[in-house]
């Protein structure tokens, strides 16, 4: 199967990286997997990542009790994910994702959801999306990024309203495109394109800052840590302190205005429970650590810790582990 958004793909990679680990003494077991943001829904076009991964508000006292942590061996931690199965593994990832608007694709480049949506013409899908199919949000929104990215950023911020966190993450991609002068022959193909292109740049929030936010906003709605953290840091290095601070309290305004058209429709809060394998501390390296966003429900995961080399890493087993 191939996929059409390597997020899922990516997560099976991180275990894959373990296990090779487990084997070759010679592998650092914390070695990841490095996407880059770049763009995603679409066949046709190249795919950034998304986005996103820490969690929303709670109050110092609300703070998540933790399990106790077990100290493992490589050939314990091995014997842990046979236990539980690779085949369940990879089914509870793809329904984790499918959950937050990440699709899979089988061979012949139809998208495996419950509409042949890669066969709608744009203005089907835009029916579609006016009446709130996530689906056909996110998916006119990458068709049209090139020529109308105006639009597509409009239609991504719907679809992640409704729940998308791939939303979140195209979103921060495409800013990052249009921010990258190199990458302007992408647009010059329409006239219209490259109009917004220029205004988005001449905005008083630059596409940078608002591609941080929204990979803030991913964290807080409850993206996977490590791909949340390798997204933001997509944006970290580009910008300054005082730019990740305007990000962050505009992501803080994004998330709010996002959970407030939640609740009119009747949706709730996001879906912030974790995915069945979570790598690394859900807290580090996020791009807003001060709007209040906690780490994830880890409360009911079995924690393991592996030392190698003096450096320990922690692995978070979320999976249900019942027969």
């Amino acid at each position: 199967m191939k996929l059409a958004i390597p997020f899922l793909l990516a997560a099976l990679l991180v275990i894959a990286l373990m296990l090779r680990a487990l084997k070759d003494e010679s592998a650092p077991v914390s070695a990841p997997y490095t996407p880059v943001v770049q763009d995603a829904v679409s066949p046709q076009t190249e795919r950034p990542i998304p986005p996103p991964a820490a969690e929303p508000v709670i109050d110092a006292e609300e703070t998540v009790t933790e399990p106790a942590e077990t100290e493992l061996s490589d050939a314990d931690f091995l014997r842990i994910l046979q236990e539980f199965g690779f085949g369940r593994l990879e089914n509870e990832w793809r329904d984790w994702a499918l959950s937050r608007g990440f699709s899979a694709m089988e061979n012949a480049g139809s998208y495996q959801l419950d509409q042949p949506y890669d066969q709608y013409d744009n203005e089907t899908l835009r029916g579609l999306a006016d009446n709130g199919d996530m689906w056909a949000q996110q998916i006119l929104a990458k068709r049209i990024s090139r020529s109308n990215p105006a639009e597509a950023i409009e239609l991504y911020k719907q679809a992640a309203t409704r729940g998308s966190i791939n939303a979140m993450g195209e979103m921060a991609g495409l800013y990052l495109r249009i921010a990258d002068k190199r990458r302007e022959v992408e647009f010059k193909s329409d006239e219209l394109a490259l109009e917004q292109v220029y205004a988005m740049r001449d905005a008083p929030v630059s596409p940078e800052v608002a591609g941080y936010a929204w990979t803030a906003v991913a964290e807080m709605a409850g993206t996977e840590p490590m791909f949340g953290n390798i997204a933001a840091s997509q944006f970290r290095r580009r910008l300054t302190d005082d730019q990740k601070a305007e990000g962050c309290v505009i992501a803080q305004g994004l998330y709010d205005e996002a959970m407030a058209q939640r609740e009119a429709l009747g949706l709730g809060d996001f879906n912030r429970q974790p995915p069945p394998l979570v790598y690394n501390n859900p807290g580090a390296g996020s791009a807003c650590s001060e709007n209040s966003a906690p780490a994830l429900d880890l409360s009911g995961c079995r924690e393991m810790n592996m030392t190698r080399d003096g450096k320990t890493n922690t692995i978070w087993l979320c999976a249900d582990e019942s027969p």
